[in-house]
């Protein structure tokens, strides 16, 4: 986590935007015969739930750079090119908010965040958190 809000830190003060496509198109996290049927039903249960905690994880990492960077995540279909599409399309606005980190507590720890909308008809797109910063170590005080 503490990766990923960094490079989320590094795309914004680099104004980059990240935009993802999941080229797996449509998939299902049940195990097919071609994986194996090797040991009893809890062993069947705990290696398709482990595979589908996998394909989770890695979706959310996908979906949480590209909503913390006002990008565009392309999931759960099988139109690649009305992904590209999607993915090439430039937002008709785009508004970037920036707070003060002066009253924040200088210690590493992660801070949710939560924005809102009070209109209807808008996508939003957020970081879902952020770490602090650490105070300087005075060893690292040249």
């Amino acid at each position: 986590m503490k990766e990923k809000s960094h490079l989320l830190d590094l795309a914004a003060q680099a104004n980059v935007t990240i935009s993802a496509l999941d080229a797996r198109g449509l998939y299902t996290t049940v195990i097919g015969a071609s994986d194996g049927s090797v040991g009893g039903a809890q062993v069947q249960r705990n290696k398709a739930q482990t595979q589908a905690d996998s394909m989770v994880l890695n979706e959310d990492v996908l979906a949480d750079l590209a909503d913390g960077t006002a990008g565009t995540y392309f999931r759960n279909s099988n139109d690649m090119e009305g992904g590209f599409q999607a993915l090439t399309a430039v937002p008709e606005y785009v508004y970037l908010l920036e707070m003060s980190l002066q009253s924040v507590k200088q210690d590493g720890a992660y801070h949710s965040l939560k924005v809102k909308l009070n209109q209807d008809g808008l996508k939003l797109q957020a970081r879902r958190g952020y770490f602090a910063p650490k105070p300087a170590n005075s060893k690292n005080m040249k």
